[in-house]
């Protein structure tokens, strides 16, 4: 008669299985985190930064997108600035414009596009803020990137500032000068509004990330096929 015997694991290491999940659970995140910022240092290298400020802008980013600094108050509510997600991303275009990288008219072109786009599809929302499906600015921000530097090596520049700058000014700015928007924010009760604000990584961080990435591969893919800029046909 054969006996059924337990089964007992043997781990290689000297952690129990819960100890192994809440590792995972903390590495993947970090893991998850590290990579992103990686892309995003290269990202802003890619625009014209130097090695140091990519660096410094991608954590300032990260860190300062907990940080929000009180900009303007409104009856019991208060108008904030997030630093990720409104200061740095408009040193970097400030950064950019100043030194030549792109130009200025192109950019504040590339900002009106994308700022009445992002206004037609930004949708507030009471208690949790003003939204947008994740696509649409990145997709107009490397879309008037492209068109106003014609596939050129400034896209990506031009895309980068007007996915950031045009979301500020069409998805937040705009409604929040709306009274009947702003009322419908706060619901009756102090609040902090913050432009530019949405947490680790927000909206307008991951907007520029991914305006430069998609006007850098489709201008890159522009460029090999030919037709335009033929001067940098050879890269």
């Amino acid at each position: 008669m054969e006996t059924e015997l337990p089964t007992i694991a043997i781990l290689p290491v000297p952690f129990s299985p819960d100890q192994i999940l809440i590792a995972f659970a903390v590495l993947i995140p970090a893991l998850v985190i590290f990579n992103l910022l990686l892309i995003s240092e290269g990202i802003f290298e890619s625009i014209g930064l130097r090695f140091y400020q990519a660096v410094l802008v991608t954590a300032g980013a990260l860190l300062g997108s907990l940080i929000d600094i009180p900009l303007l108050p409104v009856g019991e509510d208060v108008i904030a600035v997030n630093v990720g997600g409104a200061v740095i991303p408009i040193f970097v275009t400030l950064e950019m414009v100043g030194r030549g990288r792109v130009s200025r008219l192109k950019a504040l072109a590339a900002v009106v596009m994308v700022s009445l786009v992002a206004y037609a599809f930004a949708t507030p929302v009471p208690g949790l803020g003003i939204t947008m499906p994740f696509y649409v600015a990145p997709l107009a921000g490397a879309v008037a990137g492209l068109l106003l530097a014609r596939g050129c090596r400034t896209a990506p520049g031009l895309a980068y500032a007007g996915g950031t700058m045009g979301t500020l000014l069409g998805a937040d700015i705009l409604n929040l000068a709306n009274p009947g928007v702003l009322s419908a924010l706060t619901g009756g009760e102090s609040t902090v509004l913050s432009i530019g604000g949405a947490g680790i990584f927000d909206g307008i961080f991951i907007t520029g990330v991914l305006a430069v990435i998609l006007a850098a591969y489709a201008g890159r893919g522009l460029r090999e096929k030919g037709g335009v800029c033929p001067q940098e046909g050879g890269e």
